[in-house]
């Protein structure tokens, strides 16, 4: 008797365990599978990390060095030659009649540098961007006399992308692929957009996406792991607003992996559906 009666005890515990095993791998595979749609929409929809433009507060009173609106990146370093050179929150349709509107709130962030002087704006990313990390920023030019662009840099300080717009031409250099003229054709109605794609642990795509009076797209590639980035207004002919260079909306997107969650999901339920089976 004794002995039918821990039987039974110690079948009770196992269909115990059986049925709290049931509800843990329930519970398990739940779990994951949510998990996994949350990352899944994060890939669909890219997950914003990094953000800034000239219409924040912190530029009502012009844009200065130490200056860091937004969020995700260092505060500005900004430096000049003298009196011909300088930084400022202005209106890129101020260009022309009119120039590109790259603004926000109609506002951008303003550059000159003439008659030999130089201006130079150079800002870090928070971390380096990591695979599948997008940095953007859009850029308002007329004249292309002097030099005026855009520069990518590593951890080291090295240059791994230039665009420049001089000498009557918009060029890309430095970078793994795609140099060269990008096409030379002329408005006064001018944006580009950059885009920088870290595609790998030892480089990127990049792609400049021209508009206003023109349009155009060009594409290639870049070495090393982006870090920071410089825009520069260099010598134009004179201080006239068609000089100038504007920027503006900078941001950073994260694109996640495919995550491993969504397999544990997934497979936690069919084992759900075998055992029930």
């Amino acid at each position: 008797m004794f002995a039918e009666r821990s039987l039974r005890s110690e079948l009770s515990k196992l269909q115990l365990d059986e049925v709290g095993m049931k509800k843990l791998l329930v519970g398990f595979a739940l779990f994951g599978f949510a998990i996994a749609l949350l990352s899944f929409g994060e890939q669909v929809n890219g997950g914003l990390i990094a953000s800034d433009n000239a219409s924040a507060s912190v530029y009502d009173n012009g844009w200065q060095t130490t200056d860091n609106g937004g969020s995700g990146f260092g505060a500005w370093t900004l430096a000049n030659g003298g009196g011909n050179s300088g930084h400022f929150i202005g209106n890129s349709t101020s260009l022309g009649s009119p120039g590109a509107d790259i603004n926000v709130s109609n506002e951008s962030f303003g550059m000159f540098g003439h008659s030999g002087q130089t201006s130079t704006a150079d800002r870090s990313f928070s971390s380096a961007l990591v695979v599948g990390d997008t940095f953007t920023i859009n850029l308002a030019v007329n004249f292309r006399n002097g030099n005026k662009g855009f520069n990518l840099y590593n951890s080291l300080n090295s240059e791994i992308f230039n665009f420049n717009i001089g000498s009557n031409d918009y060029r890309v250099n430095n970078a793994a692929t795609g140099n060269g003229s990008i096409g030379a054709s002329y408005s006064g109605n001018t944006a580009f957009n950059l885009t920088f794609v870290q595609t790998s642990l030892s480089g990127g795509t990049w792609q400049i996406t021209r508009s206003g009076g023109v349009s155009d797209s060009d594409s290639g590639t870049y070495s090393g792991i982006a870090t920071r980035f410089r825009l520069y207004n260099s010598s134009t002919d004179n201080g006239s607003n068609e000089n100038n260079l504007f920027a503006n909306s900078m941001s950073i997107t994260a694109v996640p992996e495919p995550t491993a969650l969504l397999m544990v999901g997934l497979v936690g339920m069919a084992g759900l559906v075998r055992r029930r089976r």
